[in-house]
């Protein structure tokens, strides 16, 4: 009798611990939006498939990422695309384009194609994306008009070239006290269309609080990472008002200069 009771006790309790192994293995773990945090800004489609536009904050004067999904019928999510971007303003009197980044991969495992534009102005600008949708062959264009908002993250200046340079703050983004990342790009304006990447440049940043009379230790003055970005370190010591000012020389010899105000909460 206790051999029959002691049996079942542990057919039961091996039941259930297979039960709960079967259980925690065919659990799924929850699917994450890769566009949780970002904004939609457009949708379009061209033959079969839908596209989705999105930003990563509202958009501004500066460097805006700009992510681009598309879907067959609907819902699938395309994983292997070519995707272009081309922003032009058109002012009635003139057009001009501005820097801009196309994704570098054809291939997004979550489905997003990230590049970029660098808005040189507020105001009204249409952003063309040439698409192609390499799972089902379709291609076309999707526009979007986008209304952009004054910011103070680009800087426009001649050099000692007498060429036209745009100098755009991109991180910080929140800064804050304690050290912080420090990126710019630099593009040069060859034409009213063309707006190269600058990568032959060395960059020197002095950080200072123009209403304590000091700077701050430590700071990394910005290197070239590829496609015209620069990347370093700033050290913001207190909270305030500060300016960082940028020295840029190419070959050691001053090519311009520029200076960004930012606000330390």
């Amino acid at each position: 009798m206790m051999k029959n009771i002691r049996f079942i006790l542990l057919s039961t309790l091996f039941i259930a611990f297979l039960a709960s192994c079967t259980k925690s293995t065919t659990e799924v773990e929850p699917e994450v939006d890769p566009t949780a945090d970002l904004l939609k800004i457009g949708e379009g489609n061209f033959s079969s498939t839908t596209v989705e536009i999105f930003s990563d904050g509202e958009i501004e004067v500066g460097y805006q990422r700009l992510f681009v999904r598309l879907k067959q019928g609907g819902e699938k999510v395309v994983t292997r695309a070519r995707v272009e971007i081309f922003p032009l303003m058109d002012m009635e009197t003139m057009k001009h384009s501005a820097p801009y980044e196309n994704p570098e991969a054809i291939v997004s495992e979550n489905g997003l194609f990230e590049g970029a534009v660098v808005f040189i102005m507020s105001g009204k600008w249409m952003v063309t994306f040439t698409l192609q949708n390499l799972e089902n062959g379709d291609s076309g264009k999707v526009t979007l008009t986008l209304d952009v908002a004054a910011s103070q993250r680009v800087k426009k200046v001649t050099g000692s070239d007498s060429a036209t340079y745009f100098v755009t703050l991109v991180e910080p983004r929140a800064p804050r006290v304690g050290m912080n990342d420090f990126e710019i790009t630099v593009h040069k304006k060859e034409s009213m269309m063309a707006y190269p990447a600058v990568t032959d440049v060395e960059t020197t940043i002095t950080p200072t609080m123009p209403s304590m009379g000091h700077g701050s230790p430590n700071n990394e003055h910005p290197v070239h990472q590829g496609r015209g970005h620069y990347r370093g370190k700033v050290n913001f010591t207190m909270s305030g008002a500060w300016r960082v000012d940028l020295q840029i020389q190419r070959g050691g010899q001053p090519l311009c200069e520029v200076a960004f105000d930012i606000q330390v909460p």
